[in-house]
């Protein structure tokens, strides 16, 4: 039997272990708000550990040792040295940003996409021609093809190339022809032409100091913003807005809705002083998917942007930098989640705590400089010099392209009001 005197010595001691105990097993560890106690935060979504993964690591960052590095010094802006791009393609940066040509030109032919020689801006050195001459198809080394029927007589060995920044909702099947591989929105092919990318920062150029303006944060005052035309989609992103904008208020610029902005017009400041959220739905949810919206108005802004599916999303932009309209069983309990952050501003910045070790890049096909380099016509041009040739093949079209979108407006409806 324990003693009056040994309790009464070691009992505060007792009262605090059993306080922490209480603390660790049974106070949850979600973000209350003092005004009601109802808990908003998303319940497959919490800052900290995120699947055994810390807040400021993304999924994506792999961790063999010391990697390196490479300075980008774009047309425009300062300079500054990247550790990795995040994507779900096997291609590490260091492959993709060296390239070994020799005398002569690879040749690389648009049948009928468009495009011109400045689509080779980010690597110059790298001894490839581009042309839009259909006379010299039997000396090019790539044909790039689009959207029209077509019938092309390649030299052996070429590459079949498919152009497409379109959604295979919206691009049609080519199911008739066989591809060597893509060029366009797709990660999972080597001249991946993404809309936009994220990098890691190597550590010389992590951001010090605040990082975000305060006195932006300070002057929002509307919950969200959408710029939109396109009215009637295969997500169903309009029918979850208007749903939506029973619990928040949303305001839509364009063709489907009474607020007009001129595209990149003065307007969209208001995404910095005005908005806390800025709606990033695309108009069909296929695999890798994401558009302008999403790298320009979504992550050149001080905003949170808004994206319908996490897993099409999540694989290439920073970590804890978004929030997903599937994170939440309810469009109820997404509204109330927004209105929390909008009154709760330390929840509000820790969705731009990337900002110290990541930068988003927009690539706006006007600016051809070293930002392009990982990407598009230069891997292409990369490719073109590899020795053997690597052999790329899209034996199953319809399984690669085809059948890689969402039921129409399937996420939508699987979420109650």
């Amino acid at each position: 039997m324990i003693s009056r005197g040994w309790f009464a010595r070691w009992k505060y001691l007792f009262i605090l272990c059993c306080i922490c105990y209480i603390l660790v097993f049974y106070v949850p560890s979600e973000n209350v708000s003092r005004d009601s106690g109802t808990q908003y935060i998303a319940p497959r979504f919490k800052f900290g550990i995120k699947n055994g993964i810390a807040a400021d690591d993304h999924q994506n960052e792999s961790d063999d040792g010391p990697k390196e590095t490479f300075m980008f010094r774009p047309a425009s802006g300062e300079a500054f040295e990247v550790e990795e791009v995040l994507t779900t393609s096997n291609i590490k940066l260091a492959q993709r940003m060296k390239c070994n040509p020799k005398k002569g030109k690879r040749v690389i032919l648009s049948w009928n996409v468009g495009h011109s020689p400045a689509n080779l801006g980010g690597c110059p050195e790298w001894n490839c021609e581009f042309t839009t001459d259909k006379n010299r198809v039997k000396e090019a080394d790539a044909v790039l093809v689009g959207g029209q029927p077509y019938e092309v007589n390649f030299k052996p060995n070429a590459y079949s190339v498919y152009f497409s920044q379109e959604s295979p909702k919206n691009s049609g099947s080519r199911m008739r022809y066989q591809f060597n591989m893509t060029l366009g929105f797709r990660h999972d092919t080597p001249a991946s032409s993404p809309y936009g990318y994220t990098v890691k920062l190597a550590k010389s150029s992590w951001k010090t100091g605040e990082l975000v303006d305060m006195n932006l944060i300070r002057s929002k005052k509307k919950p969200a913003a959408w710029f939109v035309s396109h009215c009637a989609t295969n997500s169903g992103r309009e029918e979850f807005i208007q749903r939506l904008q029973k619990h928040v208020s949303v305001d839509i610029y364009g063709g489907c809705g009474k607020l007009k902005c001129p595209k990149s017009g003065n307007c969209e400041n208001a995404l910095d002083t005005d908005y806390f959220f800025y709606v990033a739905f695309e108009n069909s949810l296929c695999k890798d998917y994401n558009t302008e919206k999403l790298w320009n108005q979504g992550y050149q802004r001080t905003i949170i942007p808004l994206v319908m599916k996490r897993s099409i999303v999540e694989p290439f932009v920073p970590p804890n930098s978004f929030i997903a309209i599937d994170d939440f069983k309810s469009v109820k309990e997404m509204g109330d989640y927004l209105n929390y952050l909008m009154n709760n501003q330390t929840a509000y910045l820790e969705y731009f705590n990337w900002r110290r070790k990541y930068k988003v890049i927009f690539l706006n096909g006007v600016n051809h400089d070293v930002l392009e380099r990982p990407w598009g016509f230069c891997q292409l041009c990369r490719i073109l010099w590899n020795e053997p040739r690597e052999h790329h093949v899209i034996d199953n079209w319809a399984a690669y392209w085809d059948e890689t979108c969402e039921r129409d407006k399937q996420l939508v409806n699987s979420i109650s009001d």
